[in-house]
């Protein structure tokens, strides 16, 4: 920073920027020595530009110094011109019989002002800190009235100028001071301050460097935005230098820079490669947004307006961060507004049901001592193959979506798969995991077809997920896999490959199953009415268009009747029996066809004023839609317990009988000695014993139910007494681990 002004790149005022470069035969090999000793020095007195002479051990060492070079090849000696340094120069040059060509002022010490002649540990005790390195001629701080650092280092380049331009290709002996040496080591090795301020030279030691050629800024540079535009053929010197065919990889499959850029490096690129090769410089762009504070300014140290990103990282973690990132309009070359709500959902909705299903499985499958085979162990269970169908149509859902460089909607492919995950796949599986089958049975083959299919899932997610979430995708896949030194992140992306139709048709029922018992949940909450609660039964209306395309078997209907809670249930295919039928008209697509007609068309369709004919088309009043412009939805009727989405209509019969209230009542009593084992650490292996009063009717129809569930045996014990109320009933529970 030689000019001593500050830097206006708006204005074109530079620095002079060099920095040494390779060997070349203009290198000069050197060695640098430093004095011998003065009386300062004995006294501990700061020399600096002072001109002190060598005492008697000085000149000893000297000559020890000039012993230990016998046989080295030197051309010149060079020195500065304080006494000290001559006289020690002087030795050497008699010693070795080489010229001691020069002394030079620029050599000298650093210059320390008021300093000089002060003992050196009183001086240190008074600074602020680095009393422990015995020096003040590399310092921070700049002495009263003396050169700071930034000047005595910008002395030291020069120096090292003048050597390659005095003496280029030659080997040359410098005799300086403590502090010049350590600049100029710092200078020829890029040495950072802590490391050069610590490199202290006793008197007369050595130390051997090589000065390279200095590489220099050239004045003749074009605006910045040509070079860049330039970059993918400019970088190897096309058409110059060996380099006459366009470099491999031009055009690029892919830039990524800021939207602020688009009038400067984009547009060069383009304009360039377009005039000089008639094609674009690159394939695909990805472009991203400004990302602002959560009140949309822009991000403000002064006002801080934003969440700091190292706070954020130890709270959420950075895989947080950057699937927030990445899953963001900001990906898109939109605005985003950053705030630690966004980052806390994508812990929610993302990390946490992934890192929770990964220790789900490592729980069971230790518990199962289970061990992974090299081929994939092929299950015949309706829900391990619909979770590998689900998870290879997310593949290639991800993977269209990354060919498209589309990184947001290819986050926005995950959340279905990872609900569908934890909350249907993992959650209905349960009892095989714990090797349960029925009541009185158990089922080790149902139980291992559980856990290699959820090994597999885990795996592939953990690929999937890698590129955007790189620490939690590695550390599950690390302690899955018992490759050594493997990763996730060197293994190959899933191949993505066209579902079979019974994988869709799997896909598409279990998605309709969902609905359903999503429908049903939202009535209970509407009555509520208990998960746990029995109904006595259910009405499911589906649409013939769906009924047509998905038949549900016995098992199904039987997943059904578990997930709804009811003991009976009936399907049709009259939508328009349990619900009211209304049409959904898109305007954007019958708009240019109907003109002003559109809102008449619509409100109609609203209040139900529609004919479904027998080719799929809509009639509403005189016009014809097809099924691409209209669809029929159906809402549930006010005042009955129903609901409706995506045509498909659930009504459950609410009144609850006395029967099917204990039963009701012996759910809650699973849930409450579970949360109990739970509570006092028991594994979900360990067995117990398990009493339960004042509960007989309870016991009586549901007993065996509850101690299956509950891993226990029901039997009287003497451990700690747990009262629960069930609306009229006051149970109390003691267990103890058998």
């Amino acid at each position: 920073h030689d000019r001593n002004v500050q830097m206006d790149l708006h204005k074109h005022s530079i620095d002079n920027i060099t920095w040494p470069g390779a060997k070349t035969d203009k290198s000069v090999d050197v060695t640098l020595a430093r004095h011998g000793e003065t009386d300062w020095n004995k006294e501990m007195k700061v020399q600096g530009s002072i001109d002190t002479t060598l005492n008697e051990k000085g000149r000893e060492q000297a000559l020890e110094t000039a012993k230990k070079l016998k046989g080295e090849r030197f051309d010149y000696i060079v020195s500065s011109d304080r006494k000290r340094a001559t006289e020690t120069a002087s030795i050497l040059s008699k010693e070795l019989g080489v010229p001691h060509e020069a002394k030079w002022p620029e050599l000298q010490e650093h210059y320390v002002g008021d300093w000089e002649g002060e003992n050196i540990e009183e001086i240190l005790s008074k600074l602020s800190y680095g009393a422990e390195i015995p020096s003040l001629t590399f310092r921070t701080e700049t002495p009263p009235n003396g050169e700071s650092l930034g000047e005595f280092i910008l002395r030291a380049y020069k120096v090292y100028q003048k050597i390659l331009e005095t003496y280029p290709g030659k080997r040359v002996l410098i005799v300086g001071h403590n502090g010049m040496n350590r600049a100029l080591r710092a200078v020829s090795e890029g040495l950072p301050y802590q490391q050069a301020a610590e490199a202290i030279m006793g008197n007369a030691e050595v130390v051997k460097l090589t000065f390279n050629p200095l590489f220099k800024r050239i004045p003749e540079v074009f605006d910045c935005w040509f070079e860049s535009g330039a970059m993918p053929y400019a970088q190897c010197h096309y058409p110059f230098e060996g380099c006459a065919k366009l470099p491999h990889g031009f055009p690029a499959d892919f830039i990524a820079e800021g939207v602020d850029q688009t009038r400067g490096w984009f547009y060069t690129l383009m304009i360039l490669s377009t005039a000089l090769f008639d094609e674009p410089a690159f394939q695909h762009c990805v472009v991203n947004g400004i990302v602002l504070a959560e009140d949309g300014k822009k991000m403000s140290k002064r006002l801080k307006n934003y969440p700091e990103p190292t706070e954020l990282v130890e709270k959420f973690g950075a895989d947080a961060i950057r699937f927030t990132l990445m899953s963001s309009p900001a990906v898109r070359g939109e605005d985003f507004r950053m705030s630690a709500k966004e980052t806390e959902e994508s812990v929610r909705s993302v990390l946490l049901p992934i890192w929770n299903t990964y220790s789900f499985f490592v729980t069971y499958a230790n518990a199962a001592k289970f061990e992974p085979i090299g081929n994939r162990r092929h299950s015949v269970h309706p829900l391990d193959q619909w979770i590998r169908a689900e998870v290879q149509d997310l593949t290639n859902r991800m993977t269209k979506e990354l060919d498209n460089y589309d990184l947001s909607a290819t986050c926005g492919e995950l959340h279905e798969t990872i609900d569908a995950l934890t909350n249907w796949y993992v959650r209905l599986s349960r009892r095989r995991f714990a090797g349960k089958g029925d009541v009185d049975s158990a089922n080790e083959e149902d139980q291992l077809d559980a856990l290699h299919t959820l090994y597999d899932v885990l795996l592939t997610l953990s690929q999937l997920l890698a590129p955007f979430c790189p620490f939690i995708t590695d550390n599950i896949y690390l302690n899955l896999v018992s490759e050594e030194h493997a990763s996730v992140h060197l293994t190959d992306w899933p191949e993505p490959r066209e579902l079979k139709k019974e994988e869709q048709t799997l896909i598409q029922k279990t998605q309709l199953q969902r609905i359903i018992v999503s429908l049903g949940l939202s009535i209970r909450g509407e009555q509520k009415i208990k998960v746990r609660q029995p109904l006595e039964g259910a009405t499911i209306a589906i649409p013939p268009a769906l009924a047509k395309d998905v038949k549900f078997a016995d098992d199904d209907i039987h997943l059904l009747k578990q997930e709804l809670n009811v003991k009976k249930m009936e399907l049709t295919e009259d939508p328009g029996s349990l619900a009211e039928a209304f049409v959904q008209v898109d305007a954007r697509k019958v708009g240019p066809r109907l003109g002003q007609r559109v809102q008449e068309i619509i409100k109609a369709g609203k209040e139900g004023e529609f004919t479904q004919q027998d080719d799929g088309t809509i009639l509403i009043l005189d016009e014809t839609l097809t099924p691409d412009e209209a669809k029929i939805v159906y809402r549930g009727q006010e005042g009955q317990n129903t609901a409706a989405d995506k045509g498909i209509v659930v009504s459950l019969n609410s009144e609850v009988s006395e029967e099917l209230k204990i039963e009701g009542f012996a759910r809650d009593l699973v849930r409450a000695v579970q949360r109990l084992r739970k509570e006092t650490g028991l594994k979900f292996t360990d067995t117990i014993h398990l009493a339960i009063s004042d509960a007989d009717d309870i016991m009586k129809a549901h007993g065996d139910l509850i101690a299956h569930e509950t891993n226990a045996i029901l039997k009287e014990n003497a451990g700690e007494e747990h009262t629960i109320d069930l609306e009229e009933y006051k149970v109390t529970i003691r267990f103890k681990k058998t």
